[in-house]
């Protein structure tokens, strides 16, 4: 079992949801915050940390609001327990990290149709419950 976060960004200014943009060897897809969990980090201060070396965006411990969790079953080797997490902020400028090669900000309606992965489909319908 491996434990990650997953943080969906929302500007509530400008209605929209941020969302990254990843290359493999193999193909690019856009998706929202996501990383490990590492040692001796609870969920929310990887969250925070994650945010951070993704976006340069410094978020507040009480900004994080936690929205569930989601299995994922890449294999019958790995399973992956993701935390949820809603983060509302104005701030809109962002410095994206070597991991990624762009970044947007989305209307919420668009969301569904932009991301590639079937799990990030299913986090962000969680995601709409507390958006509306």
């Amino acid at each position: 079992m491996k434990y990650s976060i997953e943080a969906w960004i929302y500007n509530p200014i400008a209605k929209g949801i941020l969302l990254l943009k990843v290359k493999t060897e193999q193909l690019s897809f856009w998706q929202p915050i996501t990383g490990g969990i590492e040692n001796g980090e609870s969920s929310e201060i990887a969250c925070i940390r994650e945010i951070f070396e993704e976006t340069g965006l410094e978020i507040e411990l009480t900004k994080l609001l936690k929205i569930g969790y989601h299995t994922v079953v890449v294999d019958e080797d790995l399973t992956i327990l993701k935390t949820l997490f809603l983060v509302k902020t104005k701030q809109k400028d962002i410095h994206i990290s070597d991991e990624h090669i762009d970044f947007m900000w989305t209307e919420v309606k668009n969301v569904p149709d932009i991301l590639y992965w079937q799990s990030n489909q299913e986090t962000f319908q969680k995601v709409l419950e507390k958006l509306r």
